[in-house]
């Protein structure tokens, strides 16, 4: 059986780009892909699916047609409600595997159980060593962008499932040690409402504030910390399709505000308040990602431009170069209207900023 070293190696050929080399270099990562077949190496194989490649679309429809493993079977599953391609739900039915019409997410436990999910979720997931942050990969292939539902076609990458939390952050402080200059450029925790606080070389949190997402965050300070854990912000782009899938829906949920927007129990957080970034797991959007919209504004890697979409809808995929304002994605319940906390609602800010209601989550490459 290969490691998972191996896996993600040959993952990351199948997406080479290198001049001249690439067709071999995807075929040649294919085929060990298809021929080590695990419930680990479908995600990547349904990716391939989406590749320009029609000898990389072939061999991997193949693997996946000779699934036999049940667990495997179920990660396929996973990826048909991730992509809806109608390839895969052909290839379940032939591996009499039934697809109902309302595949939906299974609604996780809590994230104290998360070591517990099933290894067709874990198969989708990928743990970063450096902070602990979960990612979810998303497969290559194309989603519907914007307001007009543009088709993008984006290649694989992973996304957070859920935004950097204060405790988080205040371990990246202990680490980096910034000076009083720095910490400023990165974070403000002057203000009476900060989580985070200082006590001789240490940044603690109150305890009650640990999963609540980090506030008050410059653009510079979260790239910072992505920097320090080897993982980047996301585009804008990444971020919408991580919010909303691959079919345009207006919501992470879906297209209907009231079906989805969480009410707390009796005598919890009210529902404007901000809460743990695990709160509400029936919100969450098609690959899993919490909190999409609802708690925060969330920082893009992207300058923001006004006319961007309008580039972006002809094929012109480059993200703006410069700009004093940076994309924000996203939003808080209180602040919100339905129409302002639609997955495709575009906001910016000054990227010097840090403002009680603006965080971040991570990204990184496949």
């Amino acid at each position: 059986m290969p490691t998972q070293g191996k896996i993600v190696k040959w993952a990351r050929q199948l997406n080479s780009k290198v001049p001249f080399l690439t067709s071999y270099i995807c075929r040649t990562a294919c085929r060990k892909l298809a021929a080590n077949t695990t419930t680990r190496t479908v995600p990547f194989l349904i990716s391939a699916i989406a590749n320009s490649d029609e000898e990389v679309r072939r061999i991997a429809e193949g693997a996946l047609r000779s699934l036999n493993i049940p667990e495997a079977i179920d990660t396929l599953l996973l990826g048909y409600i991730f992509t809806k391609k109608d390839s895969l739900h052909q290839i379940l039915t032939v591996l009499g595997r039934t697809v109902p019409e309302d595949t939906k997410l299974p609604v996780p436990q809590p994230y104290e159980s998360i070591g517990l999910l099933c290894p067709a979720e874990r198969a989708w997931q990928f743990q970063n060593s450096k902070d602990d942050t979960l990612l979810a990969f998303v497969p290559e292939g194309d989603f519907l962008a914007g307001a007009e539902g543009f088709g993008v076609h984006l290649y694989p990458y992973y996304l957070a499932l859920a935004c950097v939390t204060n405790a988080q952050y205040a371990r990246f402080l202990t680490e980096r040690r910034p000076d009083s200059s720095k910490l400023a450029y990165w974070i403000n925790i002057q203000r009476q409402d900060a989580a985070i606080h200082k006590e001789n070389s240490i940044y603690k949190v109150d305890p009650e504030k640990a999963e609540l997402p980090v506030v008050w965050v410059t653009w510079n300070g979260a790239v910072a910390y992505c920097k320090r854990a080897d993982l980047r912000l996301p585009t804008e782009l990444e971020w919408e399709k991580g919010a909303r899938g691959v079919d345009g829906r207006l919501y992470p949920w879906g297209d209907e505000w009231e079906a989805g927007r969480p009410q707390p129990p009796a005598g919890k957080l009210k529902q404007e308040e901000i809460t743990s970034v695990w709160a509400y797991p029936t919100t969450r959007s098609p690959y899993g990602l919490y909190q999409m919209i609802g708690n925060i504004h969330e920082w893009c890697a992207d300058s923001y431009a006004e006319d961007a979409y309008q580039r972006y809808s002809q094929g012109d995929l480059r993200p703006p170069r410069h700009g004093e304002h940076k994309v924000l994605r996203g939003g808080p319940w209180r602040f919100g209207t339905p129409v302002h906390l639609r997955t495709e609602y575009r906001k910016s800010t000054v990227w010097r900023a840090g403002t009680p209601l603006c965080g971040f989550r991570c990204a990184k490459s496949l």
